[in-house]
């Protein structure tokens, strides 16, 4: 079904690396990453045997991916920083990561330019006419279609020379006016679109039972805010005095002039529900006082910001249609049916992981909307009817049971009756089975979640299992150079005593390519120590600073990726990551854990929730623990709902 191709160069001849036929070449592991607002990703390993092993030359070399059933090209783009590996058993491959066609807007950067009139459309065709004089011929871009329109109040525009064309168009197009960019390879050239929404509302149902295997709802209203304070551009430094400083030093403008002399904008109906919860949110070319309280206002009136995420996986399409998991488009949206969970509603795919040499571990990312307030307390009470309908449905059966046995002394056959009695418990306790996975009935971990390194010395972890241990995370390693001096020990005295643990890597990677290496030393040195004894419950990728050199997203992809093909799922790995790298990373694979201090002094009263929607919160690096003596210890709380039931049900 799936043919992967290679060519040297823009217009070089392709050769097959692997191929749909089944006796043909193929690859170790290849799996494609989409997502509706980065850049395709596409990472795969080959083998020494193959002819085009060595074909492989950074930034010159492109790979295809075409899906011959449909005759659709999955995936076009180049190749990044190679990794030759050998594993424990001395066999060798190369693992190859490769960047989606859009990437080329990072190969120029922005020239000043200033605009001060609404017309997007003209501040685009601009970008891509500074791009198209910098770069290759191959990656010229005409402009495709610009639907996105700027608000009617005509604001200051401009670029100026320090970032990419890639990053340009992020920061001052789309996360100011929101959209979404795709850059089309068509017969006559590359087209570049700019539209508020790149999807089609399809015809085809994913449905549970059907073509549906598994499906998960998470949804986080950590992220609603009743408070908010609009900052618009900095103040001009007008004197000469003034030329020396640095734009941080000039104060923002705010609305006090025009708010009766606060800078404030309140949400009594949302005060009155979350309490009062200040977000500020930055206009920078705004520089009129009533024009940013306008602005101010709509956000704050308009607030969606609870995220509903249904992360589906095991999908396995073929089954019952002719449709596989790639023919579902990212960005699409599509009715999407489970009456047992209470969704009957048009989502949108915003994520696709295709596995090419596995395709059932094929995943859809499905949803990520934005709910309003009333529309999150009406989800919460249909899903409080649906519970009250399996407790019907149990109270049913149970009535059933009694009836027989009732019936037992009047039924000629008893083993007949004994029969029919099982069947009804089985199907009682089942029930009873999917209203506990509704209603939380696991038993979970509970204590402090800690995260420990050679920092903290000779650990006595008796001590710190009987004080109450919900988790403990171990490091391993700090990028592939500095293997952590007591993560032996660690892990082996954590098992010893039955804690519950995981194991993390601190990021330092240069690269996609070196990613990967850290990646299959991280694995490696773990799976050393723990051998044939208890497993940790995940693997972390500790990011908190960039070392990429602009490359961070693909980098953690390429991480991940290697952790992927050494058979580590996504739904073990976890990424922990600063407030200010959030945003740079695609967040949507897996779980995220977030630090975010406060004062740091220890207690959680005095610490500050993390700005970004968390499956786990680290709000201190001054913890105190019994068993720890040698230093204070990182704690973590308020772990989301699907966090607890994939890492802290006992096991």
């Amino acid at each position: 079904m799936y043919r992967v191709t290679v060519r040297q160069g823009w217009d070089g001849q392709e050769s097959t690396i692997h191929s749909e036929n089944m006796s043909s070449v193929k690859l170790l592991s290849a799996k494609i990453t989409k997502d509706v607002d980065s850049i395709d990703s596409f990472a795969f390993n080959i083998s020494p045997k193959s002819p085009q092993y060595n074909a492989f030359k950074y930034r010159t070399t492109f790979v295809k991916v075409i899906n011959t059933k449909l005759n659709k090209v999955l995936f076009e783009g180049r190749v990044l920083p190679t990794t030759d590996s050998m594993d424990s058993s001395g066999i060798f491959d190369k693992s190859v990561t490769c960047e989606g066609l859009t990437a080329f807007l990072h190969d120029s950067i922005q020239d000043y330019y200033a605009l001060s009139n609404n017309d997007l459309k003209a501040f685009l065709s601009h970008m891509i006419d500074v791009h198209n004089r910098q770069v290759d011929s191959y990656k010229r871009i005409k402009l495709g279609q610009v639907t996105v329109t700027s608000p009617s109040d005509n604001v200051y525009k401009s670029i100026d020379d320090s970032k990419t064309t890639y990053d340009t168009i992020k920061e001052k197009l789309i996360d100011k006016y929101g959209g979404e960019i795709r850059l089309r390879h068509e017969p006559d050239g590359l087209y570049l679109d700019y539209m508020p929404e790149i999807a089609i509302q399809s015809n085809q149902e994913i449905r549970l039972a059907s073509n549906l295997l598994s499906i998960k709802r998470a949804i986080d209203p950590s992220a609603m805010y009743s408070i908010i304070k609009p900052l618009g551009a900095r103040a001009e430094t007008t004197t000469q005095a003034d030329e020396g400083n640095t734009d941080i030093s000039q104060p923002r403008l705010t609305i006090e002039t025009v708010n009766a002399g606060s800078p404030f904008l309140v949400s009594q109906k949302l005060v009155d529900q979350i309490g009062c919860v200040v977000h500020p949110e930055v206009w920078d070319d705004v520089k009129v006082a009533s024009i940013l309280k306008s602005k101010g206002q709509a956000m704050l009136d308009s607030q969606r910001l609870i995220k509903e995420q249904f992360q589906v996986s095991a999908v396995d399409l073929s089954l019952l249609t002719d449709r596989t998991v790639d023919s579902f488009e990212c960005g699409n949206y599509h009715q999407t049916i489970n009456p047992l969970m209470g969704i009957d509603e048009r989502l949108r795919i915003v994520g696709q992981s295709l596995d090419l040499c596995e395709p059932l571990n094929s995943t859809l990312s499905i949803g990520d909307k934005l709910l309003g307030q009333a529309d999150y307390e009406a989800l919460i009470k249909k899903q409080g009817e649906v519970i009250d309908e399996i407790k019907s449905r149990v109270a049913a059966q149970t009535a059933k049971i009694v009836t027989i046995s009732n019936e037992l002394g009047e039924i000629g056959s008893i083993k007949e009756a004994q029969l029919t009695q099982d069947e009804l418990i089985k199907k009682i306790q089942e029930e009873v089975q999917k209203l506990q996975g509704q209603t939380g009935g696991d038993q979970y971990y509970e204590g402090n979640i800690i995260d420990v390194s050679e920092f903290q010395g000779n650990i006595d972890w008796s001590k710190v299992v009987n004080a109450g241990l919900a988790l403990s995370v171990i490091r391993v390693q700090s990028g592939s150079s500095h293997i952590d001096t007591k993560y032996n020990a660690n892990i082996t005295n954590a098992i010893s005593v039955g804690a519950n643990y995981a194991v993390y890597a601190y990021f330092a990677a240069a690269d996609p390519s070196d990613a990967a290496v850290e990646a299959n030393d991280f694995y490696n040195r773990t799976k050393a120590v723990v051998g044939s004894s208890k497993e940790p419950r995940f693997w972390m990728i500790d990011v908190e600073a960039d070392s990429t050199r602009g490359t961070l997203s693909l980098s953690v992809a390429a991480y991940m990726n290697k952790l992927n093909s050494l058979g580590i799922p996504d739904s073990k790995i976890v990424i922990y990551v600063s407030n200010a790298l959030y945003p740079s990373i695609d967040t949507r694979r897996t779980m995220i854990w977030i630090p975010s201090y406060g004062i740091n002094d220890g207690t959680i009263t005095n610490s500050i929730k993390p700005k970004y929607p968390y499956d786990l919160w680290q709000y201190t690096s001054k913890g105190v623990v019994d068993g720890i003596t040698e230093n204070t210890v990182d704690m973590s709380t308020d772990p989301s709902d699907r966090f607890k039931k994939s890492f802290l049900v006992k096991e």
